[in-house]
């Protein structure tokens, strides 16, 4: 925590350089210190989580040394690098800063980021593919310098700006070269605010173990492109319908596979798919089931429940509690803009909440039944073993439904140390506050929604019952370690 606070502190001394056709305005101490204190207001009246892994006295002085670095004119885009750094200190996955419309819609279409994706195994950036209209790095090569920088030192640097649940640093791998709530990933989002919009990337590659190095340079692509690059055949932003999978992988073994719960974009019948998925496999044979969520961060809790409700053996509440900091917001609802009924979300009737000792507001459980009341396994729920992959990926959502089947026994955890908390996130309606004078929107989640779970580990994640790594060998040679394990525990 302490070294958190002190990169916060020492890099507001930062200002890059960008392009001058990117929309970057200049804003005045004053502009920006009313935006920081605007922020800050809203967190502290609305998040329900805001010292609940950082103490108060840590985010006052975050706060602080924030509005004290705005000594003079600085740009909106540097406003936001260090907004994010000190947004990162909460560490909530749900709590973020979204860059200006402005400068979204200029990166979508201008060159910023890297024109390869990756995947970070074992701390070594890996090619999954490359832009096919430059110079092709075949999969599996390792960046080792970027810009004269390692890329151990960027992934450091970079990852102090990824929020995280609690003390799951583990996850920022993942997040660095993978996130659908910013620009592609957050090692492409972040670079050009830590080290300015780059014309060209130098990179030091090494194709293979044992090989020798090269140098080459790259020209940096544009978002609309870097989405079209294949990782390794997983879509950006995928949909629940379409990121849910499912075939025999042996005689009498079914494999499940849910990329993600997110089912607002495109929606399906959750229920009606799962049901489909597993009556197929059930009639293939299938006597036991390997699901498969390690690319799982969340999304929809109807995709969730309905997960959770085919796997479940006996009856079960999904959480205790879906608890606010506040009800009401003042003058707030002005800067924000969120999805539902406005006036139900910000003036909703006293008696929907039952008050509790240090303040705080518990949602009455009539009032949210699909997760505060018992719930049934579905009549033909899957009865035979099953096992759930798991990695740093699992956030949100899926961490929630990890830790519930988890919780009643039901299922086997194969794979690394997810992210995400098993006691309950902070998320559900997300209140997007835009600051008004540099038009950063700050994500605040609304709610604590506690899970109903014994014992859950209080600093993050949940610990697989079998761990299995993903090793730079597994990686390059394409076999699934984990898989292959949770596969010999069924046979």
């Amino acid at each position: 925590m302490g070294v958190s606070v002190a990169l916060a502190t020492v890099a507001y001394a930062q200002e890059t350089t960008v392009p001058a056709s990117a929309p970057v305005r200049m804003l005045t101490a004053e502009a920006a210190r009313a935006d920081v204190a605007l922020m800050r207001r809203a967190l502290e009246t609305i998040h329900p989580g805001l010292y609940r892994y950082t103490s108060r006295d840590a985010m006052d002085r975050a706060f602080s040394n924030l509005s004290r670095s705005l000594e003079g004119p600085i740009t909106d885009a540097e406003l936001y690098r260090r907004v994010s750094l000190t947004l990162a200190l909460i560490r909530c996955t749900h709590t973020k800063a979204d860059q200006t419309e402005a400068m979204e819609a200029w990166r979508t279409g201008n060159p910023s980021h890297l024109p390869f994706r990756f995947r970070i195994v074992e701390g070594h950036m890996l090619v999954v593919a490359s832009d096919p209209n430059q110079v092709v790095l075949p999969r599996g090569a390792e960046i080792l310098l970027i810009n004269g920088r390692r890329v151990s030192d960027l992934i450091e640097t970079l990852g102090a700006y990824v929020p995280v649940d609690g003390a799951t640093t583990w996850s920022r791998a993942s997040y660095l070269a993978d996130d659908g709530d910013l620009m592609g990933a957050d090692f492409d989002h972040f670079y050009p605010y830590v080290f300015g919009f780059p014309a060209e990337f130098t990179l030091t590659v090494r194709d293979r173990a044992g090989a020798s190095r090269r140098t080459i340079r790259l020209s940096p692509i544009n978002f609309r492109n870097w989405v079209r690059l294949d990782n390794d055949g997983v879509g950006f932003r995928e949909n629940f319908s379409e990121a849910t999978e499912w075939r025999m992988l042996d005689a009498d073994i079914g494999y499940l596979s849910v990329r993600t719960f997110v089912n607002y974009r495109n929606p399906t019948d959750a229920a009606a798919l799962y049901q489909r998925a597993l009556r197929e496999l059930e009639a293939a044979g299938a006597r036991s089931l390997i699901v498969d969520l390690r690319e799982n961060g969340g999304g929809s809790n109807d995709a969730a429940l309905a997960l959770v409700d085919a796997l479940a053996g006996q009856p079960y509440t999904y959480q205790r509690a879906v608890r606010l900091r506040a009800v009401r917001y003042g003058d707030l609802p002005n800067f924000i803009s969120t999805w539902g009924n406005r006036d139900a979300l910000f003036n909703p009737p006293m008696d929907s909440f039952i008050p509790t000792v240090d303040g705080r507001y518990d949602l009455r459980p009539e009032l949210a039944p699909d997760i505060l009341l018992p719930r049934y396994p579905t009549p033909d729920a899957f009865q035979g073993p099953v096992t759930v992959l798991i990695g740093p990926a699992n956030a949100s959502g899926a961490t929630m439904a990890i830790a519930k089947l988890r919780d009643m026994g039901r299922v086997r955890l194969v794979g690394a140390r997810s992210g995400g908390s098993a006691e309950g996130p902070t998320a559900g309606t997300i209140f997007n506050v835009t600051l008004a004078n540099s038009g950063i929107v700050i994500r605040v989640p609304l709610a604590l929604n506690l899970m109903d779970v014994r014992a859950p580990q209080p600093s993050g994640g949940i610990s697989p019952d079998i761990e299995v790594r993903e090793t730079v060998v597994d990686f390059r040679s394409g076999f699934d370690r984990t898989l292959a394990v949770a596969i010999e525990f069924h046979r």
